[in-house]
């Protein structure tokens, strides 16, 4: 900008004392209509007024605006026909026009080809704002995109909303320093949710899975609806789980959380133990309901998911529908109930500590079937409870919760679903009740990464770390923290330390085969018989903790000990527990197929992402806009009539159909009264319609050519035309390429590039002043 005036005399010290004249202003030429109006803002933010837009003229030939004008946000005044209204209900907003005259106006010269300053009234009728309250001005407030970026940032990793916004006026100096109040931060970060999910949370969810699929082909997603198009239960599990169950999936624990998402799904985690006895993930889903269609199908889905390969025992807290399912699927399986579920049970049922205190006894205990019968009549006849109905419920289970039942049966020492529950917690750190589908399962995924690091830590400390020797027994101590990870040979050795208590009171040899009667200091009453076959290198110990957890016990150390044999034999040894646990090829599930449909979405995406900048940029101008609707249908003829040719069926793409929200679900941890989000009945301010708002709606002014906007993609239409404007922003597939997108800065680790831009701002005349930003 440049003046014909002489102004560069006038110092700072003046302008602030007597503020700027209409002379020194008037006849100021400015490049474009955008630069007029950052001058005048800036101009208002330094002496403390706000602007709003006013007056506006364009030529009827060039569209060129002509004529620009701004005013002081004080300027006019309140109808006073809202002052008579009587019957309103909400308390009328505080006055805040006071017909100030304050304004500025540029007209453009045809002559120069510039704007040029025609209008400049500096006087204003009220009190102009500090400088510790200019940030709270409408006009000067708004959040710039690196500023968004840095905010989506943090909150992606659960910062709140109040902490960043701390951590961004620490960095300026104070929230007076800031552009913006926490509310415009709040709008901003909503906004920008609610580009990224658009119309459809469900549509936009599976199209996150669509395109992760095409990173990790051995992503499976499933899902099927309700009869009114509603996502009704969902299942996802990723390559990893794949590998972690094929190598860790004998033993299955899953539990149900609620208030994970807007809409109350019930969230179900399928969790394992590793080589590391740390918790791993097979799968996650979210159900409409807790029934045993719903649990079923989840079920199955699982197991074709995991190539049909069943596990040898499940886990789970006793419900109903869940053990119906289970009996249905998993046909063979054993089927354990919680420990801890059961307990708190006894108490709730009977209300009496004593009996809670023996039936735990009884449910944990290790001892023979007819001990156990002998030991519950007691217990009952004790408590008189022989006619009780939940006692009598709970005996005729005995088979799935009584030690003495289960003891041989392989559970990698689990007893409740206590890792279930932990993992439950853990995710609870990540996911909460206002969550819509998409962001939950983005949450979700941060959540998996973050437990596979721990399993890569563990790794490492295996890898890179050797355990200090400290038993009497060190040579097989040496041999077992070869052959297990840190974490599993603590174990290991814990039973070496206590073979020290361990009494030998009867041998009977054999030729190949040696009988060793064992019993420890301070049981003497209790023995257990550990045969060693000295032909197959073979021990066995009826205490069966190699057959329950898979680890050797102190029985078995102590005739190694005996025979002076320095090395643990291979049937002590379990695959599942060693460092070459996730080595061994039969781990390696093969490539699945993928859905010929999910992939030409996946595609059709992509190629609507690449040409959405193009779009945008052709559709400003005729003579471009033309020439790229020749190219686009010249394009579009030739590979029709290569499809033709290759004989490529001619289908439409199975996001074509749009997926509504599900419905908010009434589930047992729901709460009581819960507001319907699934599907908004806000309508547009402009149109009337319902789906969109007026700042998305695509009636946006008077001129034939308008822009759509969806998130991130841009589509141009003609606001005349007959034609659904949403039909040319391809709606379902544009949402594919933004997950694909949004997914690929996860996936792949890519930085995010935020362009920040540094302007310095400069009145007419050499008055040089820093803006906070």
């Amino acid at each position: 900008m440049s003046s014909p005036h002489s102004s560069s005399n006038l110092g700072i010290s003046i302008a602030l004392k007597v503020g700027l004249q209409a002379s020194n202003v008037l006849g100021s030429h400015f490049d474009s209509v955008e630069n007029a109006e950052l001058w005048y803002s800036n101009y208002a933010r330094m002496f403390g007024f706000g602007v709003r837009k006013d007056d506006i003229r364009r030529g009827k030939k060039s569209g060129r605006i002509t004529i620009r004008r701004w005013v002081c946000h004080f300027e006019g005044v309140r109808d006073e026909r809202q002052y008579q209204n009587c019957s309103r209900v909400r308390e009328p907003r505080p006055i805040t026009r006071t017909g100030c005259r304050a304004s500025f106006r540029v007209n453009y010269d045809d002559s120069v080809g510039k704007y040029i300053a025609k209008e400049f009234r500096p006087e204003h009728n009220h009190h102009l704002a500090s400088t510790n309250e200019v940030h709270l001005i409408r006009s000067h407030r708004k959040v710039t995109d690196a500023e968004l970026a840095q905010a989506k940032a943090l909150r992606h990793v659960g910062v709140k909303t109040c902490q960043f916004m701390d951590y961004m006026a620490d960095q300026v100096e104070g929230p007076q320093s800031l552009r913006f109040t926490r509310k415009d931060m709040q709008n901003t970060l909503d906004a920008s949710t609610r580009a990224e999910v658009g119309d459809s949370d469900s549509d936009t969810t599976i199209a996150y899975f669509a395109a992760k699929s095409e990173h990790d082909p051995r992503l499976c997603f499933e899902y099927i609806l309700d009869n009114e198009n509603r996502l009704r239960n969902l299942f996802w599990a990723d390559c990893v789980a794949h590998y972690d169950y094929h190598c860790f999936g004998d033993v299955l624990a899953f539990d149900v959380t609620y208030k994970t998402n807007v809409y109350h799904k019930p969230l179900v985690t399928l969790v394992g133990t590793n080589h590391h006895f740390r918790t791993t993930v097979f799968g996650f889903a979210l159900l409409a309901d807790e029934t045993i269609d719903s649990y079923t199908w989840l079920l199955q889905t699982f197991l074709s998911t995991m190539g049909n390969r069943m596990p040898v025992s499940i886990i789970t807290d006793g419900d109903k529908a869940m053990s119906k399912a289970i009996k249905t699927v998993f046909t063979g399986c054993i089927h354990r109930l919680c420990c801890w579920h059961l307990e708190h049970n006894a108490q709730a049922n009977l209300k009496n500590e004593d009996f809670t205190r023996k039936f735990r006894d009884l449910m944990l205990t290790p001892m023979t079937v007819a001990e156990f019968e002998t030991q519950w009549s007691a217990v009952v006849a004790e408590f008189a409870l022989e006619h009780h109905a939940w006692v009598q419920k709970m005996y005729s289970k005995r088979c799935n919760w009584a030690e003495a039942y289960l003891r041989g049966t392989f559970f990698v020492g689990m007893q409740s679903t206590q890792r279930s529950e932990s993992m439950n917690a853990y995710l609870s750190r990540f996911v909460q009740h206002k969550l819509k589908l998409y962001e939950f399962v983005r949450q979700i995924d941060r959540a998996l990464r973050n437990i596979r690091t721990t399993e890569t830590s563990n790794e490492f400390k295996t890898k890179y770390s050797t355990p200090v020797l400290r038993t009497h027994l060190q040579s097989l101590e040496k041999h077992a923290a070869q052959l297990f990870p840190l974490r599993v040979f603590l174990k290991v050795r814990d039973e070496m330390l206590r073979e020290g208590a361990v009494i030998e009171v009867k041998t009977v040899k054999a030729v190949d085969v040696a009988l060793y009667i064992v019993t420890e200091f301070g049981t003497p009453t209790t023995c257990w018989n550990v045969i060693h076959n000295l032909q197959e290198n073979h021990i066995q110990c009826s205490c069966q903790m190699m057959e329950s957890v898979g680890l050797p016990c102190r029985h078995m150390f102590h005739v190694l000990k005996v025979e002076q044999i320095e090395k643990i034999h291979d049937n002590m040894v379990l695959r599942r527990w060693t460092k070459k646990a996730k080595e061994h090829n039969t781990c390696r599930t093969t490539k699945p197929e993928v859905d010929t449909d999910v992939s030409e979405v996946a595609r059709f995406s992509a190629l609507s992402a690449a040409c959405n900048k193009m779009c945008y940029n052709v559709a400003k101008n005729v003579e471009a806009y033309e020439n790229g609707l020749v190219e686009i249908n010249r394009l579009t003829l030739t590979y029709e009539q290569h499809a033709e040719q290759d004989g490529l069926p001619n289908k439409k793409l199975r996001m074509g159909t749009k997926l509504r929200n599900p419905a908010v679900e009434k589930t047992k941890g729901a709460m009581s009264k819960g507001k319907c989000v699934a599907e908004s009945s806000r309508k547009c301010g402009k149109c009337r319609q319902v789906g969109h708002t007026a700042r998305t709606c695509s009636i946006q002014g008077n001129d034939s050519t308008q822009l759509s906007v969806d998130g991130n993609c841009f589509a141009a239409f003609d606001s005349s035309s007959t034609q659904n404007p949403g039909a040319f922003a391809g709606v379902n597939p544009t949402l594919l390429g933004h997950a694909s997108n949004q997914f690929s800065n996860v996936f792949i680790g890519g930085p995010l590039n935020s362009a920040i831009k540094m302007n310095q701002y400069v009145l007419p005349f050499e008055f040089h002043y820093h803006v906070p930003t």
